[in-house]
C-alpha cells in the first residue's frame, strides 16, 4: 500500500460534514495501551497486528455482496475471529451494513469510512493516550488521530490502488480518481466521469470493491503501527473547522461554484 507521509492541507482536511451533505460522526473513545498485540485493558478488542494483503482480499471479496461499510469491517474482523476469537468472532457485522452507498444510498460520508471508524473505534477504546497533531494546533485520542488519517487518505489518494490476484476482478477498470472529500456521491461521480460509467454497473462495484480494500487495508497499516508503538499523526484534524468555525469541506466549490455561504463566527 503506498503510503505518502505527508501533512494534508487545511483545505484538503475533510471532517465532519459541512454544506456539501449530512455526514456520519464516528466516535472513538480513547486507545489502548501500546503492546505488541495490543492487548489494553479497558476493552475486549484484544488487536493482534494484521497481514496487509489478507485484509485486500477479503474484502474485495465481500464487497460484492456486503458493499462497502460492512466490508471493511469484514476484512478487518474476519481475520482477527481467527487469530483471537471472541469478541471478534461473535462480533454482528451485518449491524452495520446500513452504511452502504452513503448511509442507507443518500451518498453522504463513505461506508468504507464508517466500517474502519467503527472498527478503529472498538479496538482503541479504553487507552486515553493523547497525541499531537503534526501542525501543533491540537492533542487528540490517538484512535481519532488514526481515524482522521484515514479519512484525509480516502479524500487525497489516488484511488483505487488495490490490484486483485488474477481471475478475481469482476471487471478491469482503467482509471483512479481523487475525491478531496469523505462524500461518497462526489468520490464515485469524479470516478464514473472518468471512467464514463454508470452507477449500477459491474464497473462502479469493481471500483468500490477495490477502493473498500484500499482503506482496510490503510486502517489495517495504521493499526499495526498503533499495535508496535510507532504510530504518529499525519494530518491536522479539524483545521477547518477551527478556520470556518464550522465543520467544513476543503472543496466547497465543487458543488457550491461561486456562491459559498458567509457563517457566523468565520474569521475574515
Amino acid at each position: 500500500m503506498k503510503d505518502e507521509k505527508k501533512e494534508i492541507s487545511r483545505r484538503d482536511v475533510l471532517i465532519g460534514v459541512g454544506k456539501v451533505a449530512a455526514g456520519a460522526a464516528i466516535v472513538s473513545v480513547g486507545v489502548s495501551s501500546f503492546m505488541s498485540t495490543a492487548n489494553a485493558s479497558g476493552t475486549a478488542y484484544t488487536y493482534k497486528k494484521l497481514n496487509l494483503d489478507e485484509v485486500g482480499r477479503i474484502a474485495h471479496e465481500t464487497y460484492f455482496t456486503k458493499f462497502c461499510a460492512e466490508t471493511v469491517m469484514t476484512g478487518l474482523f474476519k481475520p482477527l475471529a481467527t487469530s483471537v476469537g471472541d469478541p471478534y468472532a461473535s462480533f454482528p457485522l451485518n449491524s452495520i451494513f446500513w452504511a452502504h452507498g452513503g448511509m442507507m444510498g443518500w451518498g453522504t460520508a463513505c461506508g468504507s469510512l464508517i466500517g474502519a471508524g467503527t472498527a478503529i473505534g472498538l479496538i482503541t477504546s479504553g487507552d486515553s493516550t493523547k497525541v499531537t497533531t503534526p501542525g501543533g494546533r491540537a492533542q487528540v485520542a490517538v484512535g481519532e488521530a488514526i481515524i482522521n488519517d484515514v479519512i484525509a487518505f480516502y479524500a487525497s489518494e489516488s484511488l483505487p490502488q488495490y490490484k486483485p490476484a488474477a481471475g478475481q476482478a469482476k471487471y478491469e477498470i482503467k482509471n483512479q480518481s481523487v475525491s478531496d472529500t469523505p462524500i461518497c456521491h462526489i468520490s464515485v461521480g469524479k470516478w464514473m466521469k472518468k471512467e464514463d460509467v454508470g452507477f449500477f454497473t459491474t464497473e462502479r462495484k469493481e471500483r468500490c470493491a477495490r477502493l473498500s480494500a484500499d482503506i482496510a487495508m490503510y486502517t489495517a497499516k495504521l493499526l499495526n503501527e498503533w499495535a508496535d508503538g510507532t504510530y504518529k499523526p499525519r494530518n491536522e484534524p479539524l483545521a477547518n473547522a477551527l478556520d470556518n468555525q464550522i465543520t467544513s469541506q476543503g472543496n466547497c466549490g465543487d458543488c457550491h461554484g461561486d456562491n459559498i455561504p458567509d457563517l457566523p463566527g468565520k474569521k475574515v
